[in-house]
């Protein structure tokens, strides 16, 4: 076993041979070459985004959209309602009964009223010259009118044409005056979008600013707005929900005090993927409005950004300058 050697003799003259010279590596000239070129091309290209690459700080909140010509229906006073003529999504016109209310003693005051009116009426006709039927006549001409008055406030009529919305009252519901019945959306003219946006960017909103509006369920589309009003005064979550209402306070939550701020739609409607769409009062979306426009290098280097500042101060002053020395 001793004798039996582990590499044929050729293989270790062949390794004598070669002597002490060996490559780890073999590099290709061409291919370092453009490898540099490109690293350093890179790092100019990243160079020249972080200086004059900019970065959007948005306030973001929750918007909602608002039509024109929405009417709220609201009780003249306490009542039963004894039956509900309507339901969402009729359409009536100037002057249709929408409700009514519980009326047994007003109409039994207008029919009295039209009865001894009509008997009075008789009786100056067979007697013309009866002075004290005249008179008498008179007064129960507007006991007649009031009683007709307080009658026909015993139901609710639509002001004007358009299309029923909500309906918040049913039969058998006692109602309190002021209470909102029924919402009564005329033809729009215009929409408007109001958004809950943080109140510490109150600062830094203004009106013509950007505003970006996405609707729930239509993601892909995003309108591009302009503000038009930034509220003056910076509001808590119960202020905000009395602003809104009461039907949309609980469709989304307000979280710590919010700035209102409205923009308006070009448009009533809206198309997608060939389909059109109309908006809606009460339709719900998300808003973002930029804040802050900055260089990138601001993030990376903060003391740039007073360096930057003060700068742009010294050339405004020396820019000054130099127009006062030329007029002069």
């Amino acid at each position: 076993m001793s004798n039996i050697k582990l590499f044929r003799p050729e293989a270790i003259e062949h390794q004598r041979a070669r002597g002490l010279r060996s490559e780890l590596i073999t590099l290709d000239e061409k291919a370092t070459a453009w490898g540099f070129r490109l690293l350093v091309a890179g790092m100019l290209a990243a160079l020249a985004f972080v200086i004059w690459g900019r970065m959007n700080e948005y306030a973001s909140g929750p918007a909602f959209v608002q039509l024109d010509g929405r009417t709220a229906l609201t009780a003249s006073g306490a009542g039963l309602v004894t039956n509900v003529l309507v339901k969402p999504g009729d359409r009536v016109k100037a002057g249709d009964e929408l409700v009514r209310f519980h009326d047994s003693d007003e109409l039994a005051e207008l029919q009295a009223a039209i009865k001894e009116f009509d008997s009075q009426l008789a009786k100056l006709l067979l007697q013309p010259d009866d002075a004290v039927t005249r008179e008498a006549l008179v007064s129960l001409r507007s006991r007649r009118v009031l009683a007709e008055e307080r009658h026909a406030r015993r139901s609710v009529r639509a002001p004007h044409a358009g299309v029923v919305g909500d309906v918040r009252v049913r039969e058998g519901q006692v109602v309190e005056p002021g209470m909102r019945m029924i919402d009564l959306q005329g033809e729009a003219s215009s929409a408007t979008v109001t958004a809950l946006l943080p109140g510490r960017y109150r600062p830094l909103l203004h009106p013509g600013a950007k505003l970006r509006f996405e609707i729930d369920g239509f993601h892909l589309l995003t309108h591009e707005l302009k503000i038009q009003q930034v509220g003056e005064q910076i509001v808590g979550p119960a202020e905000a929900a009395r602003f809104v209402g009461r039907d949309l306070a609980d469709a989304f939550a307000i979280q710590g005090p919010v700035v209102l701020v409205q923009a308006s739609l070009p448009r009533t409607s809206f198309s997608m993927e060939g389909q059109h769409y109309d908006f809606a009062t009460g339709m719900l979306g998300k808003a973002e409005a930029v804040v802050r426009n900055e260089p990138i290098a601001y993030s990376f280097v903060p003391s740039l950004k007073p360096w930057t500042e003060r700068m742009k101060r010294v050339s405004a002053e020396l820019v000054q300058a130099i127009k006062v020395w030329v007029t002069v």
